[in-house]
């Protein structure tokens, strides 16, 4: 608390000035990031959880010394992020999805908020775990193949968290690769064992902190992306093509698993595609092409490849007459 103190007199026009003064300096000290980047016309990109680590340690000054702009980013499960734009809680000038559907959702909204996505990269679900866990051996011996990732993740004791599948695509990809592997291996027990419920809360965690309580030994292991363990130099169980959603060669697999969430809304099995559209709340569109421009430039493609993001040949989603020609150039 503090006290301030007015010496001398004023007259009521003085007093709304100050009053003016004092409550637009609270609104600005009181802006959400997303809106102050905004109204530094910046380039705010909002992007899927998993990228926090590419994008602090590598994205954003690779892409500032390669444009001279400041990149200014935020990253949470893609659902929720696209149920943040819904409900106008940020405006981002970019929004890069871990898969089609969150952006989907801006574009099937009356009035959409979005029109079209470009897929630009495909990733695949590992175990990571921490190097130190009291299972760290067992981990490293299924890393090796020597007995079955899943027997481990069923030993007593062993922590194993995920993300929400209503607020991150990795949420439901966890689910599918789990009932992919009662396929697989041809035991209709492990998806059961390993998750228990679809949204077993105790071991659902927001996706910003997922990583963070494996690194610092609160739990063992994580359902992952590969890139995401890669980046953060986490140890990982890399699993089967067939059910790790990675391999397009194996759509049809992957399209016999679902998870259908609290919506009655029913997704399939499918290969991860990360995808980014520029929404209809962007502020700063030079700013979000050049963005666009970068991911699939060499430094860009350098930097997703280095981490074991694969960057494929872009693919247009959505209304493609609405593409600005700037970004129709990018993927002819």
């Amino acid at each position: 608390m503090f006290k301030v103190v007015i010496k001398g007199q004023f007259n009521i026009n003085t007093i709304l000035i100050l009053s003016t003064i004092f409550l637009f300096t609270f609104i600005l000290l009181s802006l959400p990031e997303s809106e102050a980047a905004d109204n530094a016309r910046d380039v705010l990109v909002m992007y899927a959880g998993s990228l926090v680590k590419i994008f602090e340690n590598d994205i954003v000054p690779s892409f500032s010394n390669q444009t001279g702009l400041n990149l200014v980013g935020e990253g949470k499960g893609s659902v929720q992020i696209s149920n943040m734009i819904l409900d106008g809680f940020r405006r981002p000038d970019v929004f890069l999805s871990a898969d089609t559907l969150p952006i989907e959702k801006l574009i099937n909204h009356n009035p959409p908020l979005a029109h079209w996505f470009v897929n630009f990269a495909s990733g695949e679900i590992v175990i990571a775990y921490n190097p130190n866990s009291p299972f760290a051996h067992d981990l490293q011996r299924a890393s090796k193949g020597e007995i079955p990732w899943y027997q481990v993740l069923e030993e007593k004791g062993l922590k194993f968290r995920r993300t929400d599948p209503e607020l991150d695509p990795k949420g439901y990809y966890t689910i599918m690769v789990a009932k992919l592997a009662n396929l697989y291996y041809n035991d209709s027990t492990i998806k059961d064992t390993i998750l228990a419920e679809d949204r077993n809360k105790e071991q659902i965690f927001p996706e910003e902190i997922l990583n963070s309580l494996l690194e610092s030994g609160q739990i063992d292991a994580v359902a992952a992306y590969k890139h995401e363990a890669i980046a953060r130099g986490l140890p990982y169980i890399t699993l089967p093509s067939q059910i790790n959603l990675s391999d397009p060669r194996y759509s049809s697999f992957y399209d016999q698993v679902s998870y259908t969430g609290d919506m009655n809304n029913t997704i399939h099995g499918k290969p991860i595609l990360f995808s980014y559209t520029i929404p209809d709340t962007v502020r700063n569109i030079n700013g979000a092409i050049s963005f666009a421009k970068y991911l699939i430039s060499p430094a860009g493609k350098a930097i997703l490849t280095g981490v074991g993001l694969n960057p494929v040949k872009p693919i247009v989603g959505g209304d493609s007459k609405t593409l600005r020609p700037e970004i129709k150039a990018l993927i002819q």
